[in-house]
């Protein structure tokens, strides 16, 4: 059961994004904004907040320099 419910849900995920209804909730453009939105959706990396707080240190960082 656990198996088929991760199948399903990465066929969701994967036809949201080629559809275009993933865009409000990818935190950066591109291909990068999609691999970190997937990985959100499976929990293998930063929550959302966690990650936009690495984005905006970041953008500070270039900005100061």
């Amino acid at each position: 059961m656990k198996t088929a419910y991760a199948t399903i849900k990465g066929f969701e995920v994967m036809r949201s994004l080629k559809k275009g209804q993933a865009e409000v909730f990818q935190l950066q453009k591109g291909i990068m904004g999609e691999v970190r939105l997937i990985e959100r959706c499976f929990k293998l990396g930063d929550s959302a907040i966690a990650e936009l707080i690495k984005i905006l240190e970041s953008d500070l960082q270039v900005q100061q320099s």
